[in-house]
């Protein structure tokens, strides 16, 4: 019992100080309001990223340049294109000759779905932006930088 006596002062500072907690609970308080308006187009908030990425590409992309590119896992990703390959909105595009890698490509279905969640999308970001400032968008990118080029 003595060890969790101990260990209360660093919990409090965790649950009060910690970005990392904070930003990850950040990260669920807005990814659940995306995730809930793109519901019913069948959307998840990390397929949308996916499309977007694939169509600013405009071209066959391997799925750890995604990765890269929107700051997840691999396996994030593989996951994510699966589910959109079932639903015929990607497309493997490039295969190499061992068949282990690959490059995905967005489908004209694929760029509908992209298209058709705009107004869903503007609607969250309206709603988020007004809960949060005009200026919430620039803070996150100047955030975002520094921890990029750190």
């Amino acid at each position: 019992m003595q060890h969790i006596s101990r260990a209360k002062p660093m919990a409090h500072a965790m649950q009060s100080e910690c970005l990392g907690l904070r930003v990850a609970r950040l990260h669920r308080l807005i990814r659940r309001r995306f995730d809930q308006e793109l519901r019913p187009l069948g959307l998840s908030t990390s397929q949308l990223g996916v499309l977007s990425a694939l169509t600013i590409h405009g071209s066959a992309v391997k799925p750890a340049q995604l990765a890269e590119w929107l700051a997840t896992e691999r396996s994030t990703v593989s996951r994510n294109l699966s589910l959109l390959e079932a639903k015929g909105l990607v497309v493997p595009a490039e295969v190499s000759a061992s068949g282990r890698s690959m490059a995905v490509a967005i489908t004209d279905r694929g760029s509908e779905a992209l298209g058709g969640a705009e107004n869903a999308w503007h609607r969250v970001q309206a709603s988020l932006t007004d809960l949060l400032g005009d200026e919430a968008p620039e803070k996150l990118d100047t955030w975002l930088d520094r921890l990029t080029e750190a």
